[in-house]
């Protein structure tokens, strides 16, 4: 079988090499276990690799560029409109080719892709939606693309983050793939040896924006008189608000707090096999995937309530936060730090559910519920 992938994954390119965002193309290169043939088309962006992105490692996959759009202003508006038909050129002829397509929402190809795939396509397809499936108030792009996934649905699936009551039966529950089962395999290891009658190592994971609650969580760690009990506090990724957030995060004297950007996955295992904690205060997520990536090393979750993530995490594998504030942080983690043994319980009872976030378990799944092998 020949897969067509399409999907706003930045991609780089350096010493004629390929890179993109490392979750999603771990996934692709695990796809290469189900097709014969992958076309990956995506924007390709004049600018060096990130940390963390990696290469794809089978000659099975084609990378597919398509020129960058978006962005704020009339003139990036404009750019997206203009480029409309030489990328809908380019999708028709690799759709043509496959047996398959998926292609990835929410973002702003959804807008014209959606209707091409469902009216003009012929070639089978599954939608993989990766934000929350149920949030109130998203964005309009995220909004009309929504709709049309729920409304739309000759010849395609919906890969979706949860359960939920009013699903429809094209809508398929999915988890977000993390994790290897090499890598589940060494973290259990890491987890059954973590030690939480010490000080604590504390750690976000998640791009630097307020609506992942960066800065909450900041003022929050402010509001710690004492914080002997805490060791390092790691926040991991980069955005626009990068710099304001660690020149806020000086301005507490009394903690070591490290701001280590974006990093590759192995770099990230090791920030994750000394910590007991996660912090994730988001506004907005269907299932982060750090979630699922730091439960195989035993880190214990602090996260909002939003999207699938109650479907996952409970009063005895972390805590969920109803309403987002900077003192609920600030309670919950005094609260853990005071009951270690409850600490260390949480702990074992969130590798459980790293299971359910491997790869393996992923590409299953597709063969079951998709592709129907």
């Amino acid at each position: 079988m020949v897969l067509t992938i399409i999907s706003h994954t930045p991609h780089f390119q350096k010493d004629n090499n390929v890179y993109g965002w490392g979750p999603t193309i771990t996934e692709i290169n695990n796809f290469s276990k189900l097709f014969s043939k992958i076309y990956h088309i995506a924007p390709l962006y004049d600018k060096k690799p990130l940390k963390s992105s990696v290469t794809y490692n089978s000659k099975k996959i084609y990378f597919i560029p398509i020129n960058p759009s978006g962005g704020d202003g009339l003139k990036n508006k404009i750019d997206i409109i203009l480029g409309i038909p030489q990328q809908l050129k380019i999708i028709n002829k690799y759709c043509k080719k496959s047996d398959w397509v998926q292609f990835r929402a929410p973002t702003n190809l959804g807008i014209y892709v959606l209707p091409y795939l469902s009216y003009f396509n012929k070639t089978k397809y599954w939608v993989k939606y990766a934000g929350d499936w149920t949030q109130k108030s998203p964005p309009l792009s995220y909004r009309l693309q929504r709709m049309w996934l729920e409304n739309n649905f000759n010849k395609s699936y919906v890969t979706i983050n949860g359960k939920w009551a009013s699903q429809k039966t094209h809508t398929v529950s999915f988890e977000n793939p993390c994790l290897t089962n090499n890598e589940l395999n060494q973290a259990r290891n890491k987890t059954k040896t973590k030690i939480f009658s010490d000080k604590l190592n504390i750690c976000f994971v998640g791009s630097m924006t307020p609506k992942k609650g960066v800065g909450i969580l900041i003022s929050s760690l402010k509001l710690i008189k004492d914080s002997k009990f805490i060791k390092n506090i790691y926040f991991i990724g980069d955005g626009p608000y990068r710099k304001v957030y660690e020149k806020e995060a000086k301005e507490i004297k009394n903690m070591k707090i490290n701001f280590l950007g974006a990093l590759p996955r192995g770099q990230l295992n090791s920030i994750y096999s000394k910590s007991h904690l996660i912090i994730l205060p988001s506004f907005s997520e269907g299932f982060p995937k750090v979630i699922g990536e730091a439960s195989a090393y035993g880190c214990v979750p602090i996260v909002s309530n939003v999207g699938s993530i109650s479907q996952h995490i409970n009063n005895s594998n972390g805590i969920l936060i109803n309403k987002i504030s900077i003192k609920n942080i600030y309670y919950s983690l005094m609260l853990l730090n005071k009951n270690r043994d409850i600490l260390r319980n949480m702990s074992r009872e969130i590798f459980k559910i790293s299971n359910n976030f491997t790869y393996e378990f992923y590409i299953r799944s597709l063969k079951t519920k998709i592709l129907d092998l």
